[in-house]
């Protein structure tokens, strides 16, 4: 494991909740932390006795909920400059109506199954002024899922939760990666 992981997981069983929602609100703005990981070993340490079940999942929806929300402002705040200069282009006008149409998914999925792509869509979502209610509700739903997804497999597997969150890790890259091929060979029929 790496330093940072290593103080991280330190810091998390020496101050449980608050390191736990500090973490997981800037990985929401995009610093690069282990927060799937944090959520597993959460998990984990929960079944270990160490950590409240109940007060860790609550801080760890709301932390994540609270920093998808600054995340969508910052998208908002810049959107103002970036649409300001794209706007009439027909690439972001395009990008624009399938954010629209697919904007509530997009940022639903992209809470738990494809975590990478979080920040790029609450950014997205504040510079296209996606309507704020809408995003509030994909993400609280999706943040509540990836919790309690990846926290009770922690739980269940306390014993192996590190090799369990790198798995995750992985899994969440490959499907990116695929994704972004789908995207790309629909991208590419389209325009032939």
């Amino acid at each position: 494991m790496t330093e940072i992981t290593d103080f991280l997981l330190t810091s998390l069983l020496n101050h449980g909740a608050l390191v736990l929602g500090s973490t997981l609100f800037l990985a929401a703005l995009g610093v690069p932390l282990p927060a799937t990981m944090l959520v597993v070993a959460t998990g984990a340490f929960s079944k270990q006795g160490v950590l409240s079940l109940q007060v860790a999942a609550g801080v760890a929806v709301v932390a994540a909920v609270a920093g998808d929300g600054c995340s969508y402002l910052l998208g908002r705040l810049m959107g103002v400059r970036l649409t300001s200069r794209w706007k009439g282009s027909k690439a972001w006008q395009s990008a624009d109506q399938q954010f629209e149409r697919w904007g509530i998914w997009s940022v639903f999925l992209s809470r738990f199954l494809f975590t990478p792509l979080a920040l790029p869509v609450n950014l997205m979502a504040g510079s296209t002024q996606f309507p704020w209610h809408r995003f509030l509700l994909a993400v609280m739903v999706g943040e509540a899922i990836w919790v309690v997804l990846y926290g009770g497999l922690g739980l269940l597997f306390a014993d192996s939760w590190e090799a369990l969150s790198q798995m995750a890790s992985d899994l969440s890259g490959v499907l990116v990666g695929l994704l972004l091929l789908v995207v790309g060979v629909y991208a590419l029929a389209r325009r032939r």
